[in-house]
């Protein structure tokens, strides 16, 4: 059993030994006063006639009666109907760097951090959208499904690491292919990826996948993470502390830079938009609001949630029961019992 406004019930908790007390107390003045009024020789015949058992049923019935009075009002449910939600939103897709690049200091703490916060808060304003979220690195993995369980998206982002994706290297454009493969098992609903990227690639054709996507009625919103200035890559250990920073064969340290450049193209081919970090994390998450808020709504989803019925009604007819038992039925009957 459910209840709609369980303050009622819990009302009834502190308020029936009140009503009780209250109740007793007012049965023995009863008594009291109705002794007084015979003598001792009297007694038995008013006892006989059941004045006082008359007297127990009908504080009996409005205490009943005031407990069926709360309960009702607390909103009893139970049982399960099937009731269609329709959802309209569109299929988006996240797709977000975890190469070991994201952990550059050039943006705070760190780029991929910065991720996580502008996807997080992205999340808070979506609300009936589909999302789903690839993570890609040297390879792309569709980790979380397109769900409208958006407070699962959530969880699963807390948990992104540059060492979810165990292959080192930077692919953007499989990760651009792997989400092409994702929105087109959707149907006919508006698809939208927004790829988070410092922008380095390494040789994986993301301006070809951006042209197919294109094809597909896919729209890609970039958002650049870093700056174009860079910064060396950190190696920490196991306390946090910075031991080393990432070098090339040739042992020099490497410096990440944010490209632009290939972000601005990606969007361009499927009529999206370039996001710089320049916008700030909440001028970031209103753009591509914006963005999403002017393209058309599908139904993306339509299932079935199990609803508990109202039964209050049923104590309600009980308490008038007992009300027209208290009016209609004689006095005597109760001593009869």
């Amino acid at each position: 059993m459910n209840f709609a406004n369980i303050k009622f019930l819990y009302s009834l908790f502190i308020f029936l030994p009140l009503i009780i007390v209250a109740f007793v107390l007012l049965y023995k003045r009863y008594r009291k006063v109705l002794l007084n009024l015979f003598n001792y020789n009297m007694l038995p015949v008013v006892i006989n006639n059941g004045v006082f058992k008359i007297q127990k049923v009908q504080l009996f019935i409005y205490t009943l009666i005031i407990i069926l009075f709360f309960i009702a009002l607390s909103g009893p449910q139970w049982g399960i109907k099937p009731q269609e939600i329709k959802t309209y939103g569109l299929d988006l897709v996240l797709c977000i760097d975890v190469s070991k690049s994201m952990l550059t200091e050039d943006v705070t703490p760190n780029r991929l951090e910065f991720v996580k916060r502008v996807s997080q808060m992205l999340l808070e304003k979506i609300s009936t959208n589909r999302v789903g979220i690839i993570t890609f690195a040297g390879i792309a993995f569709y980790h979380c499904p397109l769900t409208n369980d958006l407070q699962s998206v959530k969880d699963f982002l807390s948990i992104i690491d540059t060492d979810i994706v165990p292959y080192p290297g930077t692919k953007i454009g499989l990760a651009l292919q792997e989400a092409i493969k994702v929105l087109q098992q959707t149907g006919k609903t508006t698809k939208v990826v927004v790829l988070f990227t410092d922008g380095e690639d390494h040789n994986s054709e993301p301006l070809s996948f951006a042209e197919e996507a294109k094809k597909e009625g896919i729209i890609i919103y970039t958002v650049g993470v870093g700056t174009i200035e860079g910064k060396p890559i950190p190696i920490r250990d196991n306390s946090g502390m910075i031991i080393d920073y990432k070098k090339d064969k040739q042992g020099n340290i490497v410096t990440s830079k944010l490209n632009e450049k290939l972000l601005y193209q990606i969007a361009e081919k499927t009529s999206g938009r370039y996001f710089s970090p320049s916008y700030s994390e909440f001028g970031i998450v209103d753009g591509i609001v914006t963005e999403l808020s002017n393209l058309k709504k599908s139904e993306i989803k339509s299932k079935y949630y199990h609803l508990y019925i109202n039964r209050y009604h049923y104590f309600v007819y009980i308490i008038i029961l007992l009300i027209l038992i208290e009016i209609f039925v004689p006095k005597n009957f109760w001593i009869k019992i």
